[in-house]
């Protein structure tokens, strides 16, 4: 699947991988803050090479239907980090990453935060999303 955009740069296809790509990397620098896990709250193991994982792509649901782009991470938050403040710098990470290819901002991007990371995780549910017009 590809993202196919006209824009005042004309007309602009992206591959969906590499979208995800961008974003994973991105997010995996805030290592210190949060970890990437699977929709039912499995944190992804850190990988030594470098590539990435196949893995982390489980933590990533990024879909485009008639135009409307989502994107969704599933994450766990570490202990006494901010939940806002972090959900801000995500977000901020995904719309740079579609800015950087020219194109429109997701419409919805969803952070669901799967649990809090102490010496054990804790299972939270909480769901924060960004409406973009």
């Amino acid at each position: 699947m590809s993202i196919i955009d006209r824009n005042d740069y004309g007309a602009i296809g992206v591959n969906k991988n590499v979208i995800e790509k961008i974003i994973i990397e991105d997010v995996l620098k805030m290592k210190d803050r949060l970890i990437l896990c699977t929709k039912k709250g499995k944190p992804v193991k850190e990988n030594r090479t470098p590539w990435i994982d196949p893995d982390y792509y489980d933590a990533i649901d990024f879909s485009d239907k008639r135009g409307a782009e989502k994107v969704s991470l599933n994450i766990i938050v570490m202990r006494y980090v901010g939940i806002s403040e972090l959900s801000d710098a995500v977000f901020e990470i995904v719309e740079n990453a579609f800015e950087l290819m020219r194109l429109k901002k997701p419409r919805t991007i969803k952070l669901k935060i799967r649990g809090v990371m102490s010496d054990v995780v804790s299972k939270r549910n909480i769901e924060v999303v960004r409406e973009n017009d």
